[in-house]
Parts: C-alpha cells; structure tokens; sequence
C-alpha cells in the first residue's frame, strides 16, 4: 500500500491555484490506497477551514471509466446519499490534469470503518445501499460491468494454466461453476448503476454506528441490484444473524422483489466468482515488488463452497 505519484506541497499549492478552496495549510498522503494516491488537503479560506480528499488517476482505471464514476457520485449526491463530491475546478472541470494524469478533488467524508462488524453495522450498510438503489434509478449514465457475468470466463482464462501449480483440481472446480452461473444468470431483474465494491473499508460509521457514507466508487458500472446486495452479503455476513439484519436493513428503504428474492442465492455464489476470479488473478500478476497487499483467493473458494451447497 502507497501513494504511487509523489506530491510536494509546492506542487498541491499550485494544483489548488486551479480551485476556489483557498490556501493549502498541510497535507497528509492516505498510505491505505492500492489502486490511486490520495491525499488529505487542509485549506483555509478566509474564516473558513476545509478539508478535501486528492485522488490522482492511476493505471488501473481507464480514462474514459472516469466521467462515470464522478458523475454518478454527484448524482448520489443530489438524492441526499452520503458518498464524496467532486469539486470543479474555477474552469468548471471535475477532472484536472496533474503530473500527465487525470485527478479530482472531493468533499472530505467524516466518520470511520467498523472495527468489529457486528449485526448492527450489517443493518445499516443495507439501509444505505438501498437508499443508492433508489437514488441510483433515474442516472442516465451507463457504463458496463467489466467484472460481470459475461466476463468472468474471460478473466480465468488469463491464469487458468496457473492453477495446477497452485492448488490441484481447482482449475476444474472453477470451470464446473462458470458453466453453472453463466447457464443460471437471469438478465431480467431490476438493475442500474450500482456501487459493485461495498466492502467494510468502503463504509464510514458515525459515533452512534450508523453508516454516514460510502466510498470508493471505481468498480461501479451497471448491474443486478441484487448482485449488487450480494457482493454486499459476502463482504459483511459472516453469520445468519448478520444476513438477516443487512436483508432487514435493505427491506426497511426498498423492498425486494419475488424473482430477486429466488435469484438470491446464485447471485451469491456469482459475487464469490467475482473475488475469487479477481484475487486470483491480482495473486498471480501483481508485481513481486508491488507495495499492495495481496489479498488471500481461499477466503472466497470457501465461501463459494458454503453458497453452491446450500442452494
């Protein structure tokens, strides 16, 4: 973990020269990111004294994802939700150059993760999520899910011939599920743009836990509101009682329908697919050297097992 495009504060002093945010006083580099450099900006402006997030665009996201992604944040914003807003520049650009790479700057976000995830928490991250649902129905961008169904197999054919020396019969087992969920998916439930990534690290709680935002939005792109709630399911549920309270959280704003309640249980086991696919292939290709934790693929094999069993 890194900031990966190095700032000195005579480089954020002039960036900000593009903003009417007022006068940079310090900075701090966010050390947790893995994808993109953030930093934390503190400005004063007058009597007045802000505090704003950086984020420098790095490879991983492709250029043209970004308009997306900013405004479908902005949009949320409008309906009352909780996430970080991108401020325009005095040219009124939401994505400014710096160092030959796009950057934004957002509104700061108060609050901090759970630190022991509890049945209350997983409430309240399903009350939020079905607030974004519904604010999320009238966003007129669009942009494909590139971590969806139809590219799953895609994806595992880039280290398929890696997996004998990793963990025998795995190959195998994964196959044996992408012919099941590509013959099971349904494309014709409730979808739009979706958040795809609602992970602990990605919810901010308030002092009283209850959840006063999200972030984290660069794997958002159009999809199943009910894969969505499921990849939300097998970031935080750990036990019944936690599944019951972020169903009963969701089902307090938004009401599922019958055919997504059905479609429930494969679109767990799909949002498994998603992660395991994905931390297998980050296990295989992430550079040696890289500062970014890899995370562990076995978490979601299992889980996958516990899902397809209980079908």
């Amino acid at each position: 973990m890194a900031v990966f495009t190095k700032l000195t504060k005579e480089e954020i002093t002039a960036h900000l020269a593009k903003y009417d945010l007022g006068e940079l006083v310090a900075f701090e580099e966010i050390l947790a990111g893995i994808d993109n450099s953030n930093f934390i900006l503190h400005t004063k402006k007058g009597n007045f004294s802000g505090k704003f997030i950086l984020t420098i665009f790095e490879k991983r996201i492709e250029a043209q994802d970004l308009p997306f992604f900013i405004n479908f944040k902005l949009h949320l914003v409008e309906k009352n939700i909780p996430v970080p807003a991108a401020i325009a520049s005095l040219q009124g650009e939401t994505l400014v150059d710096l160092k030959n790479k796009k950057s934004a700057i957002v509104t700061f976000l108060s609050g901090g993760e759970a630190k022991n995830i509890e049945a209350n928490h997983c409430f309240e991250v399903g009350k939020i999520l079905a607030k974004m649902h519904l604010a999320a129905l009238d966003f007129q961008g669009v942009r494909q899910n590139d971590l969806g169904v139809k590219n799953w197999r895609n994806l595992f054919n880039k280290f398929q011939h890696l997996l004998d020396s990793y963990q025998l019969g795995l190959k195998e087992e994964i196959l044996q599920n992408l012919d099941f969920l590509e013959s099971s998916w349904r494309f014709d439930l409730p979808a739009s743009a979706a958040h795809l990534d609602l992970f602990p690290d990605n919810v901010f709680f308030d002092e009283k836990n209850q959840a006063c935002g999200a972030i984290d939005f660069y794997f958002a792109a159009n999809d199943l509101l009910i894969y969505d709630f499921a990849i939300a399911v097998v970031a935080w549920c750990d036990l019944e009682e936690k599944f019951l309270a972020i169903f009963n959280g969701y089902e307090e704003i938004k009401k599922f329908g019958e055919n997504e309640k059905d479609f429930l249980k494969i679109a767990l086991v799909g949002a498994c697919m998603r992660f395991l696919l994905t931390r297998l292939h980050d296990m295989f290709f992430t550079p040696k050297d890289s500062f970014v934790k890899i995370k562990d693929p076995q978490e979601y094999l299992h889980k996958l097992r516990f899902f397809k069993a209980n079908l």
